[in-house]
């Protein structure tokens, strides 16, 4: 049987080390050669404009704080707009993915975080909160072997806000059965995971990359605790976590 309290994780950054540039004009270009093959024609520095220009869009009409955007919507504009016609909706999930794709030059579990959340999840209830986008964080999950450690999976992109907006841990802790107080956030931001789990009464245990100041006590916050490598969260997570 598993102990009563719950760790709830961040995604990028935190258990997935990875690098994109979404700004590289080879990307744009690829792209752009892609979508003639859905009939949709559009230079490529248009592509890239109308990329940037729709989230720009987005973001700003959103009245609540910490706005987010869903990719695959821009997209699924962009190939309207463009091609003359609604796109059949696989056509935009391969067009986000593609792009995803395109844009990563590092893409990996950190060292020992697989092993952390095996033990981790034969001990406690795991969950996932991210700022993410879903039309290929679940593809991504899948292919690095993380779906199995969360059944409960609440990403911005599904939302429309993120951290750190305390919505998304509150609608996590709700959906798998929780109370703020017997939770635990795994972040590595102290302006987004950091702030967003204080602001949702969960205490924060930051994911330290490397070592170095970080910037927690510029807004008046303060981790619960920090860790550099994943061989030490499991012991630091027993002295934290009700039995």
């Amino acid at each position: 049987m598993k102990r009563q309290g719950v760790v709830l994780f961040d995604l990028y950054g935190t258990l997935i080390d990875i690098e994109t540039d979404e700004g590289d004009p080879w990307v744009f270009a690829a792209l752009s050669r892609y979508l003639q093959y859905h009939l949709v024609n559009i230079g490529p520095e248009d592509l890239k404009a109308a990329y940037f220009a729709e989230i720009g869009l987005r973001l700003s009409s959103r009245e609540h704080p910490n706005p987010e955007v869903d990719v695959f919507e821009i997209f699924g504009e962009i190939m309207s707009r463009h091609g003359g016609k609604v796109p059949a909706r696989q056509a935009i999930l391969d067009t986000t993915v593609l792009f995803r794709s395109l844009t990563i030059r590092r893409f990996g579990l950190f060292p020992g975080a697989r092993g952390a959340l095996e033990t981790i999840s034969e001990t406690w209830r795991t969950a996932l909160v991210s700022d993410a986008q879903w039309a290929f964080t679940e593809p991504e999950m899948e292919m690095l072997g993380l779906k199995e450690f969360f059944p409960v999976r609440v990403l911005s992109s599904r939302l429309g806000f993120k951290k750190p907006d305390p919505r998304p841990f509150e609608l996590a802790i709700k959906e798998i059965g929780a109370s703020a107080e017997n939770c635990i956030y795994i972040g590595d931001s102290p302006g987004r995971d950091l702030m967003g789990a204080t602001n949702a009464g969960v205490r924060c245990v930051l994911f330290r990359r490397q070592a170095g100041p970080y910037d927690e006590l510029k807004a008046g916050l303060r981790a619960e605790a920090s860790f550099y490598r994943y061989d030490e969260l499991y012991p630091l997570l027993t002295g934290l976590l009700p039995d």
